[in-house]
């Protein structure tokens, strides 16, 4: 099994899965002289213990690395021997998630205002 991963994270289940968006893909090429370049953006994202009930105390549990990912097909001469290439950049913006959970009386209370 192959992965492509930034850190080691602590992150809430439903947030994983953009940690790790090549894990499981196949990138077959049919011809000769084709292989896919692989272009990456990491971004830092901080990853708050909000709604959660084990708390995230260090740094390294709250900060997770998310990649953005973009494949292409690129064609070769006879004379070149493909590649695989894998491109990466850091994002200079980092992302904050916080998730929050809503409390029963709010969506009550909301529904009630709605309704008249």
């Amino acid at each position: 099994k192959n992965e492509v991963k930034f850190g080691h994270t602590l992150a809430p289940p439903r947030f994983l899965a953009g940690l790790s968006p090549m894990d499981g893909n196949v990138y077959v090429t049919k011809n000769e002289h084709e292989a896919y370049h692989h272009y990456l953006k990491v971004i830092s994202t901080d990853v708050g213990s909000a709604g959660s009930r084990r708390t995230l105390k260090t740094p390294e549990q709250r900060r997770a690395y998310r990649i953005l990912q973009s494949s292409q097909l690129s064609f070769y001469h006879t004379d070149q021997v493909p590649e695989a290439k894998f491109s990466y950049d850091l994002s200079p913006i980092a992302v904050a998630y916080a998730p929050e959970s809503r409390q029963w009386y709010d969506y009550v209370t909301s529904v009630f205002a709605i309704v008249g």
